[in-house]
């Protein structure tokens, strides 16, 4: 019993002086479901790897809750080690004074080869590289492959492509629309998103407002003759309904909302599929991502930033970025995945048309701007296009009211 004992007691003693040397740091997330699961799984795996860093998840809630307690802890100089915030927070909370440069630390540039070169600068505030991309969803356009086939139609690969689709998949009974060819959100997201296609969804340049553009005018015609005739729809919320009832063909949503849409069209025979949005006038497949980056606070001591950048460079390794993206339907960050023969596998072995979420990745870029008012000009943008789409206003008069909108934001937030 007393050797036992002894036994017991080393044991718990060299347990305690190995977890004495890892150096703890507190990780603020927002991600849910299956999303925090596989971020555990991850984080577990670093700690059992990692000899001198101990990390701890704490799940804050979801993308607002977090921003709002990032904030708010930033005012009393409260905040974890490191935390997963959107890029217009991100730059909130670079202004005052909080946040660390991620280019700052020893190895940035080695990750930084690594990562796309368009998809780094998202983590971008003023000159300097504060935040780490870390899960960023491309928007696609999802399309369910039987209605395609039986019409005669290829997934479409340009605009073009994409409106005549959009007009043979349509389907009109005694004056009805039961199906319609395209659905998408009525949110500036979307909007961007086209806008991208077409060389704009830029709304700032060189410190000048672009919002009422040419290239941003000529994407919302776009999508507002396809409204008037009919041949899509637009609303605010979810198309987790049309889904179910068949009544639309191809939609435009997030990547990671894949598990949604199939989980909204089970039981049914017909699939759903995923493309890049077709290319427009820019000529090239130019994606748009929406999601977090990671920063590190200096609010905390040099040794825990320390041990906080080793676990950011872990999550953007190659194979952290592999599982990630496997397991979540982000994209994968790291330039070397796509080359992953176990990725070549997933991509081929997937009836989802997975592949989509790395074309085009060189020349990606977020729908949220690294502006501390970026929310409010998001909002003016996002009313802009509802209106249009509702028919309140010309795509004209739209954009160019949320460009005297955007001057009036920017004023104010100076002026505080």
């Amino acid at each position: 019993m007393k050797r036992f004992l002894t036994v017991f007691v080393l044991i718990l003693l060299i347990t305690t002086i190995y977890f004495a040397q890892k150096t703890e740091i507190t990780f603020w997330e927002g991600m849910s479901g299956n999303l925090g699961k596989s971020l555990q799984q991850i984080t577990n795996l670093f700690n059992e790897e990692s000899t001198t860093v101990h990390v701890n998840l704490v799940y804050v809630g979801n993308g607002a809750a977090l921003d709002s307690k990032l904030l708010a802890s930033a005012e009393i100089k409260s905040l974890p080690t490191m935390a997963q915030a959107y890029p217009t927070w991100a730059a909130a909370l670079v202004a005052k004074g909080v946040v660390t440069p991620i280019e700052d630390f020893n190895g940035f540039n080695k990750v930084a080869r690594d990562i796309y070169p368009a998809v780094l600068n998202i983590g971008k505030v003023g000159s300097k590289i504060y935040g780490l991309p870390f899960n960023q969803q491309v928007y696609l356009l999802f399309y369910r492959p039987l209605m395609l086939e039986k019409a005669g139609i290829a997934p479409p690969r340009t605009l073009k492509e994409l409106a005549n689709a959009a007009k043979a998949l349509t389907i009109v009974k005694n004056g009805k629309v039961i199906r319609y060819g395209l659905g998408f959100r009525d949110q500036s997201w979307i909007f961007t998103v086209f806008a991208r296609q077409f060389g704009g969804g830029i709304y700032m340049k060189n410190g000048k407002f672009t919002i009422d553009s040419t290239p941003n005018i000529r994407a919302m015609t776009y999508l507002l003759n396809l409204v008037k005739n009919r041949y899509a729809y637009t609303k605010a919320g979810y198309f987790d309904n049309e889904l179910t009832t068949s009544s639309v063909a191809m939609i435009v949503g997030g990547a990671t909302n894949l598990p949604f849409d199939l989980s909204d069209i089970a039981g049914q025979k017909d699939g759903i599929k995923m493309v890049p949005i077709p290319t427009g006038p820019a000529g090239k497949v130019s994606p748009v991502l929406g999601g977090e980056v990671l920063l590190i606070f200096n609010t905390v001591p040099k040794a825990k930033q320390q041990a906080a950048w080793k676990f950011a460079k872990f999550l953007l390794s190659p194979k952290v970025q592999l599982y990630w993206a496997i397991n979540t339907n982000y994209s994968p960050l790291n330039v070397k995945v796509k080359e992953m023969p176990k990725w070549k596998k997933y991509v081929e072995q997937s009836p989802y048309g997975v592949g989509a979420i790395v074309s085009g990745l060189e020349n990606a870029t977020s729908y949220a701007k690294n502006l501390p008012w970026w929310k409010s000009l998001d909002s003016a943008i996002g009313i802009a296009f509802s209106n249009v789409m509702h028919f309140y206003q010309t795509p004209s008069e739209a954009l160019e009211q949320a460009q005297k909108t955007a001057i009036k934001i920017e004023k104010r937030f100076y002026q505080k």
